[in-house]
């Protein structure tokens, strides 16, 4: 085990090493995507699991980003499975930019695609997924993409990738904390606390049953305490939630070819291209960017895209529903959408009609009018209405030949 920050250092650099070695041995195979190799993964998570100061050697924000992303969230089970597949979004962005930089789709982040929306938004701060993207060369030229404005050399991405890779398998042991203590309510602040203390996952879920016990028995115990409703309210600012990451030990604490797009995976499951050999590679850079579009709208009705870890959440209903997601081989017909002109800007539509295919506001003459003789659905939750609006902003888009793909 290293002791020490710069012992934990020359580990990191270890670790990418190998991952880069793994990333190369799994593309002369033809697979390329995020890491797949189960025994290194393995071997990182034990040692994760053994020193979690690591994961601040691998990624110098990462307790930053874990700890911002769980603040606020009643229940980290779910928050850290977000949080899991957002990582691994982050990493497969850092590996296609890596293995295919040529490839011209990766060089723009589309902030209203499906998996951006789905996936990342609701995982981070806007302002973390921003300098996440930034570390891959991203910058933001507008509210609705990150373009590369820098590539970074090979070993920066490729430390990106793992740091990210690291991320996701702290999420996984945390994931196994909370599943361990189950049906105990843990909030995300105590959760991280015992583990940077304990630091051995058995000394963690030891030390919060401990914890659980003495409450049981102490006098004068709030039990009907509330979870702060909103990072607001619990009064701290990032390096109050960092510093139950800190490391006493260090001055500076803590610290595939894919289809189509910058998120797209080229596991198994997601299905592939052929991969170029190494020695004559012929990308194909003819990608439509509709078809891409689509595809992610289709994944939209998801509220975690199926890239995230490989598994969906139960569908919301009345939120934006496409057709099933279409085989590699053919795209699925999408309905275009279109807003009323009693929508203006800044009003939320209520109305949503599956006939005339349009989006009404609650007072509109039109959607009455729709509603008695048409069919369609009330939004009544303002984020059905708010995912009904961006999803039907992006139809108008792409009718008008305004996106940034154009």
């Amino acid at each position: 085990m290293c002791a020490g920050s710069a012992l934990r250092q020359e580990c990191g650099q270890h670790y990418r090493e190998e991952y880069r070695r793994c990333l190369e041995r799994e593309f002369r195979r033809g697979r390329a995507g995020a890491c797949s190799d189960p025994s290194f993964g393995e071997r990182l998570r034990q040692r994760l699991g053994q020193e979690p100061a690591l994961l601040g050697a691998l990624q110098e924000d990462g307790p930053a980003l874990l700890a911002r992303g769980l603040r606020g969230r009643p229940d980290p089970g779910p928050a850290l499975r977000g949080l899991a597949g957002a990582f691994r979004l982050l990493e497969l962005a850092a590996v296609n930019l890596y293995l295919f930089p040529w490839r011209r789709e990766f060089g723009t982040v589309q902030t209203f695609s499906g998996a951006y929306v789905h996936s990342l938004r609701p995982a981070l701060p806007e302002a973390d997924l921003v300098r996440s993207f930034g570390r891959l060369g991203y910058e933001q030229r507008d509210p609705h993409r990150l373009a590369i404005s820098r590539l970074p050399p090979g070993p920066e991405l490729v430390a990106a990738a793992c740091g990210f890779f690291a991320c996701r398998l702290e999420c996984e042991i945390l994931v196994e904390v909370v599943r361990r203590l189950r049906p105990r309510h843990l909030c995300p602040e105590e959760l991280l606390e015992a583990r940077r203390l304990a630091k051995d996952v058995e000394a963690c879920v030891e030390m919060l049953q401990q914890r659980e016990a003495a409450t049981d028995c102490g006098d004068g115990a709030d039990l009907y305490q509330e979870m702060p409703a909103s990072p607001e309210d619990t009064g701290g600012e990032d390096a109050a939630t960092l510093a139950l990451w800190r490391d006493r030990g260090s001055p500076r604490g803590a610290r595939d070819v894919p289809r189509r797009g910058w998120d797209c995976c080229g596991d198994s499951g997601c299905g592939q291209e052929p991969i170029p050999s190494l020695g004559s590679p012929k990308p194909d850079t003819s990608s439509s960017s509709r078809l891409f579009l689509e595809q992610e709208l289709g994944r939209a009705s998801s509220p975690l895209s199926a890239l995230a870890m490989g598994s969906g959440s139960p569908q919301v209903p009345g939120e934006p529903q496409d057709l099933p997601s279409a085989t590699p081989q053919e795209a699925p017909e999408l309905p275009c959408y279109q807003l009323h002109s009693c929508l203006r800007r800044g009003v939320l539509p209520s109305y949503c009609c599956t006939t005339c295919q349009q989006l009404h506001a609650g007072a509109c003459a039109a959607g009455q009018a729709c509603r008695s003789r048409h069919h369609g659905q009330e939004l009544r939750s303002e984020r059905q209405q708010r995912l009904w609006l961006q999803r039907t902003e992006v139809d108008m888009l792409l009718a008008d030949g305004s996106g940034p793909w154009s």
